[in-house]
């Protein structure tokens, strides 16, 4: 009798027969939406434990602020006169934080431009949205001011948190937004500033630069240029990404030019999606306009700096070596003046290691991160080339570190390290409570 031969399994590249899928249903047996509704589910999924994360930071935060400024107020003999009078409700404690900046802006989104012609160094868009929050909120243009910049802030956080989870897995992208916020100058993303504002259109940006989304990358950056000068930056981590997800190479293009294929190489790595990166310097260009209809000059929100001191490019290296040189000078290391200066310059320095650590070492987060590193080194050395002529040449600096998301990163892999965890939070938490008594005291932080 003849055998019954077993048949060979096919080859592991080969696909293996599978049983066939289930029929779809028919078009009149579906329910009419529930393809949008399942794209809608999937995307909540998605976003819900960085919506659930950033919420629960977020309140956190708001409410540790409430009680520290509170407990701010206990010296009323020593600062009824420079702070004003003893908050006696809760608005009046909240009116506490109507601070520095947030005067500018206030006065701004009230005034318009026209007011003072120095305001044109604050960038329009902050502005702009608080004014048109206090025709629909009840109170002042101040709360109006703070209710913009806190909700900028919980969408920062969900924002950083869902990159991070892409990125880096959860765990890093919760300690991520906790190490942000408990930073020094973290209360600044509550405060009426428009750092958050800032902060939550960068990310939207980068976060679409990584999914692809190049349109809405490049409307989200033209955003982030018209709230802050270093928005238009974001045009380089553009460039970059868009080339890195395409496979371009320096080596690659040389051998297409080799093999006479040099066009054909660049018309593979241009497409349709490559023009929104004109959508970047969008909100930059646009201010530019209203500066020279407005004031007769395109820049004149470079020459609004100068009440500043701000006085044209320096390099950085020249400007660690003036910050080092005043606080050799000052009287004591501990003068305010010498205590600001340090901790710039720290934070500075710091950044900046943080950023290499981001590409090399133990913490490395890896080359497709490089966007993030470049568009948060040029954040850093921006106002390091740009200082001060004044006691502080750095000023700020270390507020504007909140902008450099990819530092945060590499301190929340350093926090896998529980013994990290601990001293960072509790020395960033301590110092942050302490400043944020100094600012409501109308003395200058950041």
């Amino acid at each position: 009798m003849p055998v019954r031969r077993r048949p060979a399994d096919p080859p592991a590249d080969l696909p293996v027969d599978e049983p066939p899928a289930e029929p779809a249903p028919a078009a009149a047996d579906a329910v009419p939406g529930q393809a949008a509704a399942d794209g809608t589910g999937a995307a909540w999924r998605r976003w819900r434990p960085s919506v659930v994360a950033g919420g629960t930071v977020w309140v956190s935060s708001l409410l540790a602020y409430l009680l520290v400024t509170a407990v701010a107020w206990l010296p009323t003999e020593n600062l009824e006169s420079k702070a004003g009078p003893v908050p006696g409700t809760l608005r009046q404690l909240i009116s506490s934080w109507y601070r520095w900046d947030s005067e500018w802006y206030v006065n701004i989104a009230n005034l318009g431009y026209a007011y003072d012609e120095h305001s044109t160094a604050f960038f329009p868009l902050y502005p702009m949205v608080v004014r048109a929050a206090d025709r629909l909120l009840p109170g002042d243009t101040f709360e109006a001011a703070l209710i913009v910049a806190a909700l900028c802030c919980l969408a920062a956080l969900i924002l950083a948190h869902r990159l991070v989870t892409e990125l880096s897995g959860v765990e890093d992208a919760r300690r991520t937004i906790i190490y942000l916020l408990a930073f020094p100058t973290g209360f600044y993303l509550t405060a009426a500033y428009n750092e958050s504002m800032f902060v939550a259109l960068a990310l939207a940006s980068l976060y679409c630069m990584r999914r692809g989304r190049w349109w809405w990358a490049g409307m989200f950056a033209g955003y982030a240029g018209a709230t802050r000068m270093a928005g238009v930056m974001l045009g380089a981590a553009f460039v970059y990404e868009y080339l890195r997800q395409r496979g371009f190479s320096v080596r690659g293009l040389v051998e297409a030019g080799r093999e006479r294929r040099l066009w054909g190489a660049l018309r593979a790595l241009v497409d349709r999606d490559a023009f929104a990166v004109v959508l970047v310097p969008a909100g930059l260009a646009s201010y530019m306009l209203y500066c020279r209809l407005a004031f007769g000059d395109a820049l004149h929100f470079l020459e609004s700096q100068k009440f500043w001191a701000r006085e044209g490019f320096t390099m950085p290296w020249t400007v660690v070596g003036d910050v080092v040189a005043l606080v050799d000078s000052s009287e004591s290391v501990f003068h305010p003046d010498s205590i600001r200066n340090i901790a710039n310059l720290t934070t500075a320095l710091a950044v900046l290691l943080l950023l290499v650590l981001a590409l090399v070492g133990p913490w490395r987060l890896g080359g497709d991160h490089a966007y993030l590193v470049i568009f948060a080194a040029i954040v850093v050395l921006m106002p390091m080339s740009n200082p001060i002529r004044m006691h502080y040449p750095l000023s700020s600096l270390w507020r504007f570190a909140l902008e450099c998301t990819v530092a945060f990163m590499v301190l929340a892999r350093m926090g896998r390290s529980p013994a990290f965890d601990r001293v960072y939070l509790t020395s960033m938490l301590a110092l942050q409570g302490a400043m944020v008594v100094v600012f409501v005291q109308k003395d200058f932080v950041a």
